[in-house]
């Protein structure tokens, strides 16, 4: 169970810097293309570590329960199998689950401003999300880049950097998947958190 507790410790703490930052550089970058770019890879990252985050505290609450131990893991950057603090341990599973939620909430906020442009026009395909999408997955394009998924000229008709590719069925099939693996794993925790405990399978838990 202790590695189970270290991973948990280290994608956690890891996390929630890295997405204050990312999330700094979203609000306050200067192109909106280049904002909406960023917001969907913060987006597909947060809800990929909020399923592994939901999965691995999963996995350890149900051999703690089985063992009839504390279900939350230790922050193992200060706690250890001997000296468990419950407020450290669940303030910091508090602090985990509210930085993915807030990262997801941002960054879904974001990316819900994108409207698919044709790789080299200054105007929309449309003027709402769906419909631009709508329009791009109807469209037949022999070469590629052939959409983008915001705009990639500033007003003064300058070429912008970073504003990525849109791939159609790829690109939000991609979130839908990430949505899917974060639901199933939040899913997975509450099982293991309410469901009926095993016997215990040894009597060294960790």
């Amino acid at each position: 169970m202790i590695p189970l507790a270290k991973f948990w410790t280290w994608l956690g703490q890891y996390f929630v810097p890295i997405a204050v930052a990312w999330g700094y550089f979203v609000r306050s970058g200067a192109d909106e293309g280049v904002k909406i770019s960023r917001g969907y890879w913060g987006l597909v990252v947060s809800l990929l570590v909020g399923a592994v985050l939901a999965t691995t505290c999963a996995m350890y609450a149900r051999r703690a329960r089985a063992a009839r131990i504390v279900a939350v893991p230790p922050n193992t950057t200060f706690e250890d199998k001997d000296d468990r603090n419950l407020i450290l341990s669940w303030g910091t599973a508090m602090v985990f689950f509210l930085a993915v939620i807030t990262a997801i909430i941002f960054f879904s906020d974001r990316y819900a401003s994108s409207r698919i442009y044709r790789w080299e026009e200054r105007t929309p395909m449309a003027q709402s999300f769906w419909e631009s999408r709508a329009r791009a997955r109807a469209e037949t394009c022999s070469s590629e880049p052939c959409f983008s998924m915001g705009k990639r000229f500033d007003d003064s008709g300058k070429e912008l950097e970073y504003v990525d590719q849109y791939l159609p069925y790829l690109t939000d099939g991609l979130l839908a998947a990430m949505f899917l693996l974060f639901v199933g794993g939040m899913a997975y925790l509450l099982f293991a958190l309410l469901a009926p405990s095993r016997t215990a399978l040894s009597s060294d838990p960790y």
